[in-house]
């Protein structure tokens, strides 16, 4: 074994270590569920629009005035104004595949996060694949201060780690669909299927950028477990985040599917909320933590039955959110939510 395998193994030895730490008591982790328990939310969707020409959208960032969209069969960013209007379009990699306006399954990177972040002066976008597959270990950073710039990165030596670190064997289990930074932490989300929990990821947004831009060794992550509702017997998975004001709010979808590629029906959507002060309770995998959430319901009162897939935070009034969700239908279309979450606690 040389040298650098063998920092890198003591690197996921360390970074394992940080995922453990002393349970919280009963009462304590008792307390934090009751206080979980006590946020009431409600999420209605104030307005809507429909977009033919952008498909399956799953992430979504305002930065300035002007909001990032990305699809996850496709090859472009897709940059909206102010009232939703599409008025450009940037290439992340070669369109050859897009011939029939959605990338083969196979082929596709499959970007299911986005984030933005600041480095020195520069703005940026972090696009993330899904890792779900070889095809799906792909990542771009865009520089959005320096003419939409696009830099391609092969995430599979972190997809490896993460693996190791979640204890995960089979292809087709890792499926992040979530990610958000903020000045602390940078968080990524993996969706649970039917025989696993829904985990945050936490690294050091410090050491991330060192990896993400000077090609550091892979941060430390820790590991937090949660308890989603279910719907007709079908779990509900974390789909989408954005950090926002000690909170960590995050889109949800039931879908019947027990795979992280094959897509199936769709039941309904979910915003909710994690306390990021509750974190050292959600670290226990045999008891996961419950966190408020609430189905997405339209202004008549029904259930939004669109696909949920990223969220940002436009602004708050009071006990109210003001949000701005991509929705995926699956078919090729993709749908943006004006949305308005009350918080009572």
């Amino acid at each position: 074994m040389n040298v650098k395998q063998i920092l890198y193994y003591t690197l996921t030895i360390l970074a394992l270590s940080a995922c453990k730490s002393d349970p919280p008591s009963v009462s304590r982790l008792a307390t934090a569920e009751a206080r979980m328990k006590n946020i009431q939310l409600s999420a209605t969707v104030q307005q809507s629009k429909l977009y033919q020409q952008l498909p399956s959208a799953s992430g979504i960032e305002l930065v300035g005035n002007s909001y990032y969209v990305v699809g996850d069969d496709s090859p472009f960013l897709y940059e909206l104004d102010e009232q939703y209007n599409l008025i450009q379009r940037h290439a992340l990699f070669d369109t050859a595949d897009f011939a029939t306006g959605r990338i083969p399954k196979a082929l596709k990177p499959d970007l299911e996060g986005m984030a933005h972040f600041k480095y020195g002066r520069d703005e940026m976008l972090l696009l993330l694949g899904s890792g779900a597959s070889t095809a799906r270990n792909r990542a771009f950073l865009v520089n959005i201060t320096d003419g939409m710039k696009v830099q391609e990165l092969d995430f599979s030596r972190l997809y490896t780690f993460l693996k190791q670190v979640l204890r995960i064997e089979a292809e087709g289990i890792l499926n992040l669909e979530g990610l958000s930074m903020s000045d602390t932490y940078t968080f990524m989300m993996q969706r649970g299927l039917e025989t696993g929990t829904n985990m945050l990821l936490r690294f050091d947004t410090n050491d991330f950028k060192g990896f993400l831009m000077n090609n550091d060794e892979i941060p430390p992550v820790a590991v937090y477990h949660f308890a989603l509702p279910d719907m007709g017997g079908d779990m509900a998975g974390f789909s989408g985040a954005y950090a926002h004001e000690n909170r960590l709010f995050f889109t949800a979808s039931v879908e019947s599917t027990q795979s992280a590629i094959e897509d199936g029906e769709v039941q309904g959507s979910m915003l909710g909320m994690i306390d990021l002060n509750a974190l050292p309770y959600a670290t226990d995998a045999t008891n996961p933590l419950q966190v408020p959430t609430v189905q997405l319901t339209n202004p008549d009162g029904s259930v939004y039955k669109g696909k949920a897939e990223s969220l940002v935070v436009k602004g708050r009034t009071g006990d109210t959110y003001n949000m701005v969700v991509v929705s995926d239908d699956d078919l090729g279309g993709s749908e943006l939510l004006e949305v308005q979450l009350e918080v009572r606690d």
